[in-house]
């Protein structure tokens, strides 16, 4: 990462659903463009809309069965800026009996300023589990009948490092804003973590004037939906380095259970 993007995913009009969003002044960073975890959240928001179209409204909540990811590559390929709307659109690629694929895209101003892979599964009494009959037959339906082209999933980001395996280490206090509307630790939550961890590992690196350093791309693996709020600990440390670019790995954790494993293109 950064991976080429097939060349579809550049016009909006090549997805199936299309929405725009107002940007908010809280989303921006001390960088004053827009947060990376704000940007993931428009992600989410695309594939909201795209369940809503889809499965509708009775699929919005769940107390059973979860629809969530598991696993999102985003990729940052402009700079989003404040105040200008930002284009939400969602193609549904992909459709299998414990999962499926939704690529999402963000216009601002005409052009395309990011793309996230997502592969979306069904969590329920902590597994994940084939989806819902009635989940996948809407979702079959309703998946063009003509292929485009997407990439290749890359390398799984190093999931068999435990914590105590990486460098920095740090805990974050639960918090109620943490959870989502089924009080589980939620998408942007996770996200949030890693973006902590990477901002403390980096903190050599960005106190440093000279340099300007930008997240490329993010690659996340979700292991497990935790009900509840609860402490999570937070990790990070050098995946690899490149001529032009380096990759952090992360995690988060609730006590002895991994949430996620990222990698971090900066």
């Amino acid at each position: 990462m950064p991976v080429k993007t097939p060349g579809w995913q550049s016009h909006p009009e090549r997805y199936d659903l299309r929405h725009t969003l107002a940007l908010q002044y809280a989303h921006l960073d001390t960088i004053r463009h827009v947060n990376n975890v704000a940007v993931h959240g428009l992600h989410v928001e695309a594939r909201i809309r795209h369940q809503l179209a889809v499965l509708g409204e009775e699929r919005l909540f769940s107390d059973t069965v979860l629809l969530r990811p598991r696993r999102t590559l985003t990729q940052f390929l402009r700079e989003t800026h404040y105040p200008h709307d930002v284009t939400c659109a969602t193609r549904l690629v992909e459709v299998a009996a414990d999962s499926y694929r939704l690529v999402t895209g963000l216009f601002q101003l005409g052009e395309c300023v990011g793309v996230q892979d997502c592969l979306m599964g069904a969590w329920h009494a902590d597994r994940w589990v084939a989806l819902p009959q009635n989940v996948h037959a809407a979702l079959a339906e309703r998946r063009a009948a003509h292929d485009v082209p997407v990439n290749d999933w890359p390398e799984v980001p190093p999931e068999h490092v435990p914590i105590s395996g990486y460098p920095a280490v740090a805990e974050i206090s639960g918090r109620y804003a943490d959870l989502d509307p089924d009080a589980v630790i939620g998408e942007l939550a996770v996200s949030r973590y890693m973006e902590q961890s990477r901002a403390g590992t980096l903190r050599p690196i960005r106190n440093d004037p000279a340099l300007g350093m930008l997240v490329a791309g993010v690659d996340l693996s979700y292991h497990r939906w935790h009900r509840g709020r609860a402490n999570v600990q937070v990790a990070c440390g050098i995946d690899r380095i490149g001529n032009t670019s380096f990759a952090l790995a992360g995690a988060a954790a609730v006590g002895d259970e991994r949430l996620a494993t990222a990698r971090s293109t900066m």
